[in-house]
């Protein structure tokens, strides 16, 4: 919704009401306001998802609620239990950095951004092109801004507070919101699910490991109805990883994105090893069609 301010919540509504002649829908969306209004933003998904009465699913509220400590967070995930225990049928995910990624040229830095974030321009680091890897002095800001809008930027401006308690509110499941452009972008896109696994459960001890596997892995595959994944049962679909949980580590950085995590021995997708020891033997993954649902 922030990347289409011009639309409304009511034609939002209207187009989630087409959804209700198919079976097994979700409507997964990208909030419209961040920090000191993260709590319209809240609001606004869950009027969305109680007037189509099709499951909602909030996506990294980390980057919408992750400021000011953890108390923005704690109210948003307030109004999303408040919502569920409603009847209506809203979720969430975070990925585990505090740090978010977007295009300068979109209206996530319009004016009015670093009063919300309580930050400045040295918080935001240029992620691709030639200014890789600086971060922003006024100046480079709106010379971006301007002649270069579709540079990715990584922006140091949540609260590891509130990132932790969303990680372990039980609505909230891991989700990387990871892409790549040519090798660029944030780690991720590489390192979510095995940075959860060691500063998460290992390092901070927020989780156990059982729950976090538990958030990475059959929580998203049923919010996503996909009955073939995210579980080691017969009939399903032989998708494992072989890991050691005292090694496991994200190798990915703000500033080499692409890099390999660390006491991942093998990678198993649909029965055949595509991953062994840290070289890629197989590329076994296939589309997931609507009738397989």
């Amino acid at each position: 919704m922030e990347y289409a301010p011009g639309c409304t919540t009511e034609e939002i509504i209207q187009t989630g009401l087409l959804l209700r002649d198919y079976d097994h829908t979700l409507i997964a969306a990208h909030y419209r306001y961040d920090a000191e209004r993260c709590l319209d933003s809240v609001r606004e998904a869950i009027d969305v998802c109680a007037a189509t009465r099709i499951p909602f699913q909030f996506s990294h509220i980390g980057s919408c609620s992750a400021f000011r400590g953890s108390e923005s967070m704690e109210k948003a995930l307030k109004l999303l239990e408040d919502a569920h225990a409603d009847g209506v049928d809203i979720m969430a995910d975070c990925y585990p950095y505090t740090a978010f990624s977007a295009l300068i040229g979109t209206t996530v830095f319009d004016e009015g951004c670093f009063e919300r974030w309580g930050a400045d321009y040295s918080s935001l680091m240029v992620a691709e092109g030639p200014f890789r890897n600086q971060f922003c002095t006024p100046e480079l800001f709106y010379k971006l801004r301007e002649t270069a809008p579709n540079t990715r930027i990584i922006g140091f401006v949540m609260s590891e507070e509130g990132v932790d308690y969303a990680l372990r509110h039980p609505m909230v499941m891991v989700g990387s919101d990871g892409r790549f452009a040519n090798g660029f972008g944030h780690p991720r896109g590489a390192g979510t699910f095995s940075r959860v696994l060691s500063r998460y459960v290992r390092e901070k001890q927020l989780l156990t490991f059982e729950q976090a596997i538990d958030k990475m892995t059959i929580m998203p595959a049923e919010r996503l109805h996909l009955r073939k994944k995210g579980r080691i049962q017969e009939g399903c679909d032989a998708d494992i990883v072989i890991l050691d949980r005292n090694l496991i580590r994200d190798g990915a950085t703000f500033s080499d994105p692409l890099l390999s995590s660390e006491g991942i021995h093998a990678v198993i997708v649909n029965g055949e090893v595509c991953l062994r020891h840290g070289r890629y033997t197989a590329n076994a993954g296939r589309p997931i069609r609507r009738q397989e649902i």
